[in-house]
């Protein structure tokens, strides 16, 4: 028997794990989100992805935050540091999604 997982929808802000997300970014036309994660010890990350989709209980498809085990380059990237290469990056990403190689490498 298939187990069946609940994920709830993307928001522009949530908590999980004691950690606080907010939606800073998304390109509607590459399908590509960016989230600043602050975590319960103040630090700052950013989760660069490409949002899986799933179904709710009527079959409707929605748009979800990654699991954990989603992340890894050409799904889900997480990215520390609040200096100017750490943004060029997000920006990078957020306009070529990940079909175009990696940042930096073209």
């Amino acid at each position: 028997m298939k187990r069946k997982m609940f994920y709830p929808p993307l928001r522009d802000e949530f908590t999980k794990f004691g950690d606080k997300f907010e939606k800073i970014a998304h390109n509607e036309v590459n399908g590509m989100y960016c989230y600043k994660r602050t975590t319960s010890d103040g630090l700052t990350y950013y989760e660069v992805f490409k949002a899986p989709t799933a179904k709710d209980e009527n079959g409707n498809t929605y748009e979800r935050y990654p699991s954990s085990s989603g992340f890894g380059y050409g799904t889900a990237l997480c990215i520390r540091g609040d200096e100017k290469q750490t943004q060029d990056k997000i920006a990078w990403y957020m306009t070529n999604g990940f079909e175009h190689g990696r940042y930096g490498i073209l």
